[in-house]
């Protein structure tokens, strides 16, 4: 809780002083007076002033937004960019619904290295959408040397 940027133990430390100043009777005179003071200030044509001015700062951002037409601009931008994730979105499901296709049609396929040259070797892959393709290679055989 911060009042004109004063916090509470800055608060007790003023009451503190005061008292010890003004004394108990001297407190409650000057804390009367001061009430007086803030509301004729609150109540002054001087503080209705500030407090337009105030509110037409506050509203500034948004007016200045309406009369240049930006605010159609913005939901113009929106309202692209919502299309482009969702032509996006789209598009990645159905990659991945072809690449399902594909191994599932594709199968499992296993590549083995003998003498040097592949050998490819195919078996069908259960269907369950968990289907990859595996590659398990075995090093070559190196030539004996004696």
């Amino acid at each position: 809780m911060n009042i004109l940027n004063i916090g509470p133990l800055e608060f007790i430390l003023i009451l503190v002083v005061m008292f010890l100043l003004l004394g108990p009777e001297g407190m409650i005179k000057t804390a009367r007076q001061i009430g007086t003071w803030i509301r004729q200030f609150v109540q002054s044509p001087m503080w209705r002033e500030i407090l337009g001015y105030s509110r037409e700062i506050r509203e500034l951002p948004t007016k200045l937004v309406r009369d240049t037409g930006l605010e159609e601009d913005l939901k113009e931008i929106k309202d692209v960019a919502n299309a482009a994730t969702a032509e996006t979105k789209q598009a990645i499901q159905d990659a991945n619904q072809q690449i399902d296709q594909s191994l599932r049609e594709a199968g499992s396929v296993e590549v083995n290295l003998v003498d040097g040259t592949p050998a490819l070797s195919a078996s069908p892959v259960a269907i369950g959408g968990n289907a990859a393709p595996s590659i398990a290679k075995q090093a070559p055989k190196r030539p004996v040397i004696d």
